[in-house]
């Protein structure tokens, strides 16, 4: 059975994992720092160091991390009001392609 130690460690090491790959893809050109996936890599990857800090006691590195994970998160506001837009349209059409029929 795994111990709670080895699970911290393997949280802590994909979140740096998330973020540097992150970087790394920005970086080349792979991704725009506007992408959704930059912005679910340093959402995630912090909230995966706050847990592993938090289990070690390195607060000062959680509030590092708090701020990052924020500075994300709102990052992946005009993600989900596209994605509200889009939704939110896809039923009206439906029924005018309805009434188009009849």
């Amino acid at each position: 059975m795994l111990s709670s130690e080895f699970l911290y460690n393997a949280m802590g090491t994909a979140g740096a994992a998330l973020i540097l790959f992150g970087f790394y893809r920005t970086s080349i050109g792979q991704w725009s720092s506007k992408s959704l996936w930059y912005e679910l890599d340093n959402l995630i990857g912090p909230l995966l160091l706050i847990a592993y800090q938090l289990h070690h006691g390195t607060y000062i590195s959680v509030v590092i991390n708090v701020v990052w994970a924020v500075v994300a998160f709102r990052g992946l506001r005009p993600f989900v009001s596209r994605y509200r837009k889009r939704h939110k349209r896809r039923p009206q059409r439906a029924m005018q392609a309805a009434r188009n029929k009849v």
